[in-house]
């Protein structure tokens, strides 16, 4: 079976009663069309991807364009589901930097357009500034990410959650007063990052609009190295957006791994990462891995 994606995110001022209001709507549509996916909701926007139908695409998208306008959709085919149900989850972000600030709306007219902001650049701006020799390349992304892939000659912060990020700012040397170019999987951490640096005194700070995704879809032979990981179970993606032939979730901590072994309970096989398999007896579940610890 084919499932259809689509992907976005917005920031927007939301009160508590209209978090409410949309989640009841967007739970509706789930059910109605039986799409499976994540939609994080909070007082600050909407961030989600969700797969299914081609008809329950047009519909979801349709509705978010009602309530917040004409907003930038990224879209992706899969032979993997993507996730194993539909869920509406409130929080406190939409994308966790424990640090709350409004942020514009991406629209798809604002998507690569210098115009909307000049710290936005479309993934032909990006790719041009890689080759420029005083600039840094900024990886935004957690450790697991950038374990897989990355773009040639970036700083990796090989922080274990974005809460971590506005420190690993402060003790870095990167130079304040020369061009940053920073990225992530699909936009929405460099919104934050962005403002973070330029809190700490960077003066010229830029972010791929659409971020890796966005990239990959006008140079699948261009800069980047490895593989993409997504937050779903397809794992990650190759540059040409296709689900990983290499990795899969690892069968204990969920990160990407390539490992396979057989469980030391049952004998199924599964796939580790390898800091996992380094760590644990290999097990193929949670279950599994419970029984292994309380026989240890």
């Amino acid at each position: 079976m084919q499932y259809y994606m689509t992907q976005w995110y917005i920031f927007h001022d939301l009160t508590d009663q209209e978090v409410l209001d949309i989640k009841k709507d967007l739970l509706a549509i789930g059910e109605k069309f039986s799409m499976n996916g994540l939609i994080l909701l909070a007082q600050e926007g909407c961030n989600g991807t969700v797969a299914g139908s081609d008809e329950a695409m047009i519909a979801i998208e349709t509705y978010l364009t009602e309530k917040f306008g004409d907003i930038f959709f990224q879209h992706w085919t899969s032979h993997i589901k993507p996730f194993k149900r539909f869920k509406v989850s409130v929080r406190a972000e939409i994308v966790a930097l424990k640090k709350l600030a409004k942020l514009p709306l991406l629209t798809k007219e604002g998507l690569g357009e210098v115009s909307r902001s000049a710290t936005h650049l479309s993934p032909s701006e990006f790719h041009a500034m890689l080759a420029q020799e005083d600039v840094t390349v900024l990886d935004t992304r957690n450790w697991y990410e950038t374990n897989i892939g990355t773009f040639k000659n970036a700083v990796i912060p090989s922080i274990k959650k974005f809460q971590q990020f506005p420190k690993f700012v402060q003790e870095s040397n990167i130079p304040k007063d020369k061009p940053v170019a920073m990225f992530c999987t699909s936009g929405i951490r460099c919104e934050k990052a962005a403002e973070e640096m330029r809190s700490q005194g960077y003066k010229h700070v830029y972010q791929l609009d659409g971020g890796i995704t966005n990239y990959l879809r006008e140079y699948p032979d261009g800069a980047w190295q490895g593989e993409c990981f997504v937050f779903d179970h397809r794992s990650a993606i190759n540059s040409r957006l296709e689900p990983s032939k290499r990795y899969s979730l690892c069968a204990s901590c969920g990160n990407p791994g390539d490992v396979t072994s057989a469980c030391t309970q049952c004998s199924t096989p599964c796939v580790l990462c390898e800091l996992c398999l380094q760590k644990l007896p290999a097990t193929c579940s949670k279950a599994c891995k419970r029984v292994v610890e309380s026989l240890a």
